[in-house]
């Protein structure tokens, strides 16, 4: 049979109660003293952490005591740069010079180029690219991204894995041809394993056999690309073909209506135009999947790239006829103040209005000249 347990009496309590008030006073004590001891013992390895020049010894990134008591996180490490290198033959000097003036001031990005002229990868002897490009990316801090344009000259023989030459129509000269593109982006990951490379294709060209030649070397290179970790091909073939995919050297600018001409009298090198229209594309290409933050002048050569489309040559009207039409825009009695980055372009389509009828009620601006503050006439909005 268990024994049964005993309530406690008033008797009890009343002895038992000193020793119950001495445990609570042990106890609040200790949560007292507690903290005391903890700021001592961080206090003493804040010291221990400290060298002869009294300056923490804490890595980067890690709280110290100090922060723990004033609750302030340390800096992060700066950023480096984003770094950019384009390189390649005539063509990628026109691609260069407006990604140069797109990215200029642009923060965190350090741009360079490097375009020679009628140089390829079939003729060493003019240039040796894979050479050329192993000295640009070498150093402590080789590129991000490289954005390469190659493929106009080398329509001809190149040499094969055995150093025979592979003429043009043979059918491994594809695969040889891509052989030497694979050295480059080889050259670029050797130096960056997590660089990015571009590989630019050929644009229309406006020679019959040239087009067919530049045809079979852009297969190769979208191949290649498509099998070479760390590659993208950007396609330039539309952008510079009419509806029908054939070479056209004019273009129509959707925003302004006015005509374009796109490339020069060869069929091969661009105009200021169609330079800005090769840099739209490109840039396009790569802002979005290198999450470029807003850059006004990237920002403008994309629009430009959307607006503007190759027509067939034989409708191009002769330029007498080319002049839209008189504008019969109206002032809405609003006005818009010019912002960093802005262009007619940016603004019209910003504001939903026409370029023209923006320009038609500014009579006095001229276009490539706008000024931080300057006051635009905004027109009324046409109704849709």
């Amino acid at each position: 049979m268990r024994p049964i347990r005993r309530l406690p009496t008033s008797h009890d309590l009343r002895t038992k109660a000193p020793n119950a008030g001495l445990a609570r006073a042990r106890h609040v004590g200790t949560e007292r003293v507690l903290p005391l001891l903890l700021a001592c013992a961080l206090c003493l390895t804040a010291v221990s952490c400290k060298g002869e020049s009294g300056e923490t010894t804490q890595p980067d990134g890690q709280l110290t005591p100090s922060d723990l008591f004033s609750r302030r996180a340390p800096k992060p490490p700066h950023a480096k740069p984003l770094r950019v290198l384009a390189v390649g033959d005539s063509l990628s000097i026109s691609l260069g010079e407006q990604m140069e003036h797109a990215l200029a001031g642009a923060t965190g990005i350090d741009f360079t180029r490097d375009g020679t002229r009628s140089t390829g990868l079939t003729r060493p002897e003019l240039l040796d690219w894979p050479a050329r490009l192993r000295e640009r990316v070498a150093g402590d801090d080789p590129p991000d991204v490289v954005v390469i344009m190659i493929g106009a000259n080398d329509v001809m023989p190149v040499d094969g894995p055995d150093g025979s030459r592979v003429f043009f129509d043979n059918p491994d000269w594809p695969k040889a041809y891509a052989a030497k593109a694979r050295e480059m982006v080889a050259i670029c990951r050797a130096a960056n394993p997590n660089v990015r490379v571009y590989w630019v294709g050929v644009p229309a060209m406006g020679e019959t056999e040239l087009a067919k030649g530049v045809g079979q070397v852009n297969t190769a290179l979208a191949a290649m690309c498509a099998a070479a970790p760390g590659c993208r091909f950007i396609d330039t073939q539309a952008a510079f073909s009419d509806p029908d995919g054939h070479y056209s050297r004019h273009g129509r600018d959707g925003a302004t209506g006015e005509h374009l001409t796109l490339r020069t009298a060869d069929g091969v090198h661009m105009t200021e135009s169609g330079a800005k229209l090769l840099g739209g594309v490109v840039l396009a290409g790569i802002a979005k999947r290198e999450h470029l933050p807003p850059i006004a002048g990237v920002d403008e050569l994309r629009a430009y790239a959307r607006d503007v489309h190759p027509i067939p040559d034989q409708i191009v009207a002769a330029p007498q006829e080319t002049k839209p039409p008189k504008s019969k825009a109206r002032p809405s009695g609003k006005v818009y103040t010019v912002k960093k980055g802005d262009t007619i372009r940016v603004i019209a389509r910003r504001m939903g209005i026409s370029a023209d009828d923006l320009m038609a009620i500014n009579p006095n601006v001229e276009a490539t000249r706008l000024s931080l503050g300057q006051a635009l006439r905004l027109p009324v909005k046409h109704r849709q």
